[in-house]
This record gives structure tokens, C-alpha cells and sequence, in this order.
């Protein structure tokens, strides 16, 4: 019998969006972290400048962002 491989190429592709590196800092300005997978008590955000990874951020830090202020406006 004949054994055949098959090989996968991947290739990153830039969507042309946004200069590179830009997603990473937004993750990082939001007080995230971009990899592979997010760890338990971290949401899934968007992705990062490596198309692979996606922007984990705390659930900690999530809700810290939108905690009511006193006299009932949010805090930014």
C-alpha cells in the first residue's frame, strides 16, 4: 500500500482593516491579554493581530468597568 500525506499550510493574512499590531494594543488598552485560549474567569473578546489569538479579559476587570459610580452614573 501506498502511504500519502497531506500537509496544511497556514498562511496569516492582514484583512487590510487595520495597520498590524493595532488589535494587540486595544486588547492591551482594554486590560487584556492576547492568546490562544482564555483561561477560566476570562471572557473571550475580539481578536488580536494574530488572527489565532483572541483578547482575554478578566471577568474581574469586566465587571470593574461598568460598576455604578455614586449618584447613579456608571464609571468609565
Amino acid at each position: 500500500t501506498k502511504a500519502s500525506t497531506v500537509l496544511f499550510c497556514v498562511v496569516q493574512t492582514n484583512s487590510g482593516d487595520m495597520l498590524p499590531g493595532i488589535r494587540n494594543t486595544i486588547c492591551l488598552m482594554q486590560h487584556g491579554t492576547c492568546r490562544l485560549f482564555c483561561s477560566s474567569g476570562e471572557k473571550k473578546a475580539e481578536i488580536c493581530s494574530n488572527l489565532w489569538n483572541r483578547c482575554c479579559i478578566s471577568n474581574a476587570e469586566e465587571g470593574r468597568k461598568y460598576k455604578p459610580a455614586r449618584g447613579g452614573r456608571a464609571e468609565t
